[in-house]
């Protein structure tokens, strides 16, 4: 073969090939690169849509550790300031502290005071009161200590009055009687 005939054969073999490859491209390469851009896409907007939510479950996560932060402070205060009326609560916590420190009760009375209007707030109650009048016998060292334990307990407790007896005719041991009044204050509902 000739040189003008491999010219003639080269250039068509190239016009061949290149229309090949158009034909390839056209077919295989563009549709895949259309494919490709809508997956970017679809793969960006869902990324935005997982950035956007993880920023909505922090807030969520953050809001509602502040709220259980909230129910922690409710729970402290309920203990501190009792949410209802409660006798036996108060009844069990003097004579549980009477008993831890060796003093016996051998009178007891409780009395349901006025309530006290709630301050200009709206969202806080009002505030009860028990009045407690008690007669424990005991050495004062014990009665020192369930005065310190009455001070330091969660739920408030104030002394109102106190009156130290001797005890006539009580031999060796230096026992007196001690006439208190604590009131114990709680939460009302109105």
């Amino acid at each position: 073969m000739r040189s003008s005939g491999k010219r003639i054969f080269s250039i068509l073999v190239s016009i061949l090939m290149l229309i090949g490859a158009l034909f390839i491209y056209a077919t295989f390469m563009k549709p895949a690169y259309s494919q490709i851009k809508n997956l970017r896409t679809e793969v960006s907007s869902r990324l935005d849509f997982i950035n956007k939510h993880e920023n909505y479950i922090q807030e969520v996560k953050k809001v509602l550790n502040e709220y259980q932060n909230i129910t922690e402070i409710t729970q402290t205060t309920s203990l501190i300031l009792p949410i209802n009326r409660d006798i036996a609560l108060g009844l069990n916590q003097i004579n549980g502290i009477a008993f831890l420190n060796n003093l016996s009760i051998e009178l007891l009375g409780v009395q349901e005071m006025a309530i006290s209007p709630s301050s200009q707030l709206s969202f806080i109650k009002g505030v009860g009161n028990l009045r407690f009048n008690l007669r424990l016998v005991g050495s004062y060292e014990n009665f020192k200590s369930f005065i310190q334990a009455i001070e330091t307990n969660i739920t408030l407790i104030d002394l109102v009055s106190l009156k130290i007896d001797p005890i006539l005719g009580g031999g060796a041991a230096k026992n007196f009687n001690y006439t208190i009044i604590l009131n114990t204050y709680y939460q009302t509902e109105n």
